[in-house]
């Protein structure tokens, strides 16, 4: 028999109301005594990298370039693959296309040394400082063609006053000569004015190493002014990536892309702008970037449709293990400094057949560098086991990718150390054995630090559970929260469900959460919710109207 509404009591409406209250949420009533029992001491969320190996300094640094970059990372301290990732890349740019290598004997392949790299390392890493200390016989040379440029254009000012004298005063004859034939043909002072035009002086060019924040409209004005390349210099490698996905910049991605190869031109056309012919688009790219940023960008990378290769063109990525911190305080090796920027200064300017190049031909336009006996058997040795073995062998699409970049990394980097023998030992000649070996080597390390950075993708959420361990340390959730509490937040790598829901399970294993349903009692009585309660350790919030 139903109940008049009209007769019910004020007592009778507060008992309803808590007779609905405590029917619709009995359920988590029961689960709080259940979990009145002890909780588990909470295991620690701990982000397993993958393994890779010590930088050895001995194995894969010439012997000019050791003493400089050792003693720069430890100074620091940072790792010293830091230095040396950010040198070589260096080196490449500035070497840039003004020669090549062939890899085979007979094939027309040309390879130029330009290479794209970074460091990767968490904020206090020290990334910046070992980039700026790799980066000093750079900056040499800048300083070097500042001075250069300014001398030159004072020569040309003075020159061009010179050279528009003269031809005022050729003008003048022209004019006198037509108003008084005896002084002379104007059609032939018209010539000699010719003449004179193709004998201006040329402006100087200023001659570029690197930029930090360039469009690609103006970097397109500095390549065609430097076409042995550029090297594009960010300190958050991520800001320059992030340009490319915007909509509307994709041309900009397709310029990196072709600058990447090193060996082609590159035409554009706009209207206000007019032409700019590129003979040759040659660019070097390296800059720091933090795990989290490398995760975020690797996601988007490896879940779009447009996967052009651009994050696998970056070879030398590296990711070492943290450096121990310890108080050093010694002099900079000045004489080590002063040899490695002795070899800058030889390849900045070098001539490629000087150092036994072949010339450039119909089908090189550069002049180039082959392999000599020895160090073409290394090559093949280490082609066969790249393309039958490690490449088939490999799982991961992206990593196989990756892989199939190595055919330009081995023969830049062995090119590289074989110019840098040139420039301090006098090596001339064929590339050697113990070029190609040092190349190999680094191939292998690289493959390593390339496996940990993709593998920053395969955690399973571990990377979000981490962050969320670290939300309940600080008591930013109540006790009994849901998954929709988690994720009004937004915070860092917790903004979809299926994530914060991976982060969930993955603590809850770990003894930092319990979860049960409560609320709802079937059909017409509400769904269900999943809430979380919060190990009594992490001394949480109790969550507003608990009993």
């Amino acid at each position: 028999m139903e109940t008049d509404p009209n007769s019910w009591s004020c007592d009778d409406g507060i008992d309803f109301v808590r007779k609905i209250v405590l029917e619709s949420d009995s359920s988590r009533f029961s689960y709080e005594q259940t979990f009145s029992e002890d909780w588990p001491k909470p295991n620690p969320i701990i982000a397993e990298l993958k393994p890779v190996p010590v930088f050895n300094p001995d194995t894969l640094l010439p012997d000019v370039l050791r003493p400089w970059i050792m003693d720069e990372a430890e100074r620091m301290p940072c790792p010293a693959d830091f230095v040396a990732v950010a040198a070589l890349v260096a080196l490449g740019s500035t070497i840039g296309a003004q020669c090549a290598v062939k890899p085979k004997a007979n094939d027309n392949w040309v390879v130029v040394p330009n290479l794209w790299g970074g460091v990767v390392g968490e904020p206090s890493a020290k990334k910046s400082p070992a980039l700026a200390a790799a980066l000093k016989p750079m900056d040499r040379l800048i300083a070097k063609a500042r001075e250069t440029y300014k001398a030159a254009a004072g020569d040309y000012e003075t020159g061009q006053i010179v050279f528009e004298a003269q031809k005022d005063a050729i003008e003048s004859r022209i004019k006198e000569a037509a108003r008084k034939p005896s002084k002379g043909d104007p059609t032939a002072i018209a010539t000699e004015l010719r003449k004179h035009g193709e004998q201006a002086p040329d402006l100087p060019t200023l001659r570029r190493f690197k930029t930090n924040d360039c469009t690609v409209e103006k970097l397109g004005e500095l390549l065609r002014d430097n076409p042995s390349g550029v090297l594009v210099l960010r300190d958050e490698l991520v800001g320059l990536l992030a340009t490319w996905e915007r909509e509307g910049r994709e041309g900009e991605r397709a310029f990196f892309l072709e600058g990447w190869n090193g060996v082609q031109g590159f035409d554009t056309d706009r209207i206000g702008r007019g032409n700019i012919s590129i003979p040759n688009l040659c660019l070097s790219i390296f800059g720091g970037i933090q795990p989290d940023k490398l995760t975020g960008y690797l996601e988007q990378a490896t879940h779009t449709l447009a996967n052009d290769g651009m994050l696998q063109r970056f070879q030398l990525l590296v990711y070492p293990d943290a450096c121990p911190w310890e108080w050093r305080d010694r002099a900079p090796n000045r004489a080590a400094c002063d040899e490695a920027c002795s070899v800058f200064e030889t390849l900045a300017d070098f001539d490629p057949i000087g150092f036994e190049a072949f010339p450039a031909d119909a089908f090189a336009k550069f002049p180039f560098f082959c392999f000599d006996g020895e160090a073409q058997r290394v090559f093949i040795e280490w082609s066969e086991d790249l393309h039958r073995n490690r490449m088939p062998g490999e799982d991961q699409p992206i990593i196989q990718q990756h892989l199939a970049k190595f055919d330009k990394l081995f023969p830049a980097l062995a090119l590289i150390f074989h110019l840098v023998d040139g420039a301090a030992l006098g090596t001339r000649g064929n590339i050697g054995k113990a070029a190609a070996l040092r190349a190999a080597a680094w191939c292998e390390y690289l493959e390593a630090h390339a496996r940990r950075c993709y593998g920053l993708l395969k955690d399973d959420g571990l990377r979000a559970a981490q962050a969320l361990a670290a939300k309940l340390k600080r008591n930013a959730l109540e006790d009994g929260f849901t998954v929709r509490d988690v994720r009004r937040n937004q915070w860092r790598s917790l903004t979809t469900d299926d994530g914060i829901q991976a982060a969930l399970d993955w603590l809850e294993n770990e003894g930092w959460l319990r979860s049960a349903e409560v609320g709802g009692t079937g059909p017409g009585g509400g769904r269900r919710t999943v809430r979380y309660w919060i190990n009594p350790a992490m001394g949480s919030k109790p969550q507003g109207g608990t009993p």
